[in-house]
C-alpha cells in the first residue's frame, strides 16, 4: 500500500511541476512511509526518498520504512539536513503541506537553500481509500459499536458525564482501540444543545437527552459515531425532535452515491429541515471524511466543491440544537461503493429510552 502511495505522490508532484515534496505532518508521514514514530520528515524527489528522524526512532524507522526510504538521523538539525538534500538534488521547487510546514521551519530552510516553496494539497491524495484502509475503519467502527453497547448496559441516572465518557473510552481500549478517536463527547440535558459539549461533572438526570459522539482507532484509522438517547421515558416533544433528526439523517444517507455533489447533499438535508421550520437549529456541516485524521476530505457542507468517489469514507451527522433546552444528533460513518454506500457503524438509530 505504501509503495502505491509513494507512486501517486510522485505523480502528483510532477502534475504541479514540483521537483520535491516535503512532508512533516505525522498523518502524511504515516500514509506515505508507514512510519509511526513521533518525530520525522519525508523528502521525496523523482529518484530519491529520505526519512529524517532522530536517534530515538532510527531502528523503528528502518523496520517500518527502510525498504522504500533512506533512514537518516538529523541530530537535532532537521532544517539544515533537509536543505542539504534539496541543494544536492538541485531541487528548484518544493511542494509542502500548509498544515505541516511551520513559519519557523520555512524561515530556516529559506536561509539555507535557493529552492522555492509552493503549497500542495497532499491531503486530498488520502481521500479515496484503499481496501485495507476501509477494513481498518470498519474494524474501528465495530469496536466503537461494541463499546457503546457495553456502556449503555451499565448507564444509569446519577452518573456524571465524565464517568460515562471514561467508561466508554476504557471499553474501546480494552476491545482493541489504539486510542480514542477524539475527545469524547457526552452531553446531557441542556448541555446536549452544545454540538461539541465534551464531558463534564454534570450529573445525568431522568428526562435528559444524552448525546454521545465518540470513536475508536485501528491502525491509525478513525471511526466516528453519534447517538442520542433519553435517560428514562422520552416525552412526546423529545420523540418529535428525535424523529426529525432521524429522518434528516436517513435522507442524507440515501443521497450518498458516486458522483453526488457534497454541497447538494448538505443542501437537501437543510431543505428538509426548512420544510419543518427548524433549519435555524442545524448549525454545522452535514458531514466530513475520516481516515488517519478524524476530519478529512471530502466535506459535506454549503461551501464544498467536492463530489463523492468510490471508496471515500464520510460521516452523515445532522443535528438540531435548541439553546437552553436540549439537542439531538445522529451520526454514522459510511463508505461510498459502486452501488451506493456501506454502513460502517451498526448501532441502531431507533430512539433508546433507558428505563
Amino acid at each position: 500500500m505504501v509503495q502505491e502511495n509513494v507512486t501517486r505522490l510522485r505523480a502528483y508532484m510532477q502534475s504541479i511541476q514540483a521537483t520535491a515534496v516535503l512532508l512533516l505532518q505525522p498523518e502524511n508521514i504515516l500514509y506515505f512511509s508507514g512510519f509511526t514514530g513521533g518525530e520525522g520528515a519525508l523528502v521525496v524527489t523523482a529518484t530519491r526518498a529520505e526519512l529524517w528522524t532522530d536517534a530515538r526512532y532510527l531502528e523503528q524507522a528502518a523496520q517500518q520504512a527502510g525498504l522504500l526510504y533512506e533512514i537518516k538521523n538529523h541530530q537535532g538539525k532537521l532544517a539544515s539536513c533537509i536543505a542539504r538534500t534539496l541543494t544536492a538534488e538541485q531541487v528548484a521547487t518544493v511542494a509542502y503541506e500548509p498544515q505541516g510546514l511551520t513559519y519557523f521551519m520555512y524561515e530556516a530552510l529559506a536561509q539555507e537553500t535557493t529552492s522555492s516553496f509552493v503549497p500542495a494539497d497532499v491531503v486530498s491524495l488520502r481521500a479515496v481509500k484503499q481496501r485495507a484502509e476501509i477494513a481498518y475503519t470498519r474494524r474501528a467502527c465495530a469496536i466503537a459499536d461494541k463499546a457503546f453497547a457495553q456502556t449503555v448496559a451499565e448507564l444509569h441516572a446519577g452518573m456524571t458525564e465524565r464517568e460515562v465518557a471514561t467508561m466508554l473510552e476504557s471499553k474501546m481500549l480494552l476491545l482493541g482501540s489504539e486510542e480514542k478517536s477524539f475527545t469524547t463527547i457526552v452531553a446531557s440535558g441542556t448541555r446536549s444543545a452544545m454540538p461539541h459539549g465534551t464531558a463534564t461533572d454534570k450529573v445525568i438526570e431522568v428526562g435528559d437527552f444524552v448525546t454521545f459522539d465518540f470513536g475508536a482507532v485501528c491502525h491509525g484509522y478513525h471511526s466516528d459515531m453519534t447517538r442520542t438517547l433519553v435517560m428514562g421515558r422520552a416525552s412526546t416533544e423529545q420523540k418529535e425532535w428525535y424523529a426529525l433528526v432521524q429522518e434528516g439523517q436517513r435522507l442524507g444517507v440515501s443521497l450518498l452515491h458516486v458522483g453526488a455533489s457534497c454541497r447538494d447533499i448538505d443542501a437537501q438535508v437543510r431543505a428538509f429541515f426548512a420544510q419543518h421550520g427548524v433549519e435555524r437549529y442545524f448549525t454545522h456541516s452535514l458531514g466530513h471524511g475520516t481516515g488517519l485524521e478524524i476530519h478529512e476530505a471530502p466535506v459535506l457542507s454549503p461551501r464544498s466543491t467536492e463530489t463523492l468517489k468510490e471508496n471515500m469514507i464520510v460521516t452523515v451527522e445532522p443535528g438540531l440544537y435548541i439553546e437552553g433546552k436540549y439537542g439531538v444528533r445522529i451520526e454514522d460513518s459510511l463508505a461510498i461503493t459502486a452501488t451506493g454506500c456501506e454502513l460502517l457503524t451498526q448501532t441502531s438509530k431507533e430512539l433508546m429510552e433507558l428505563v
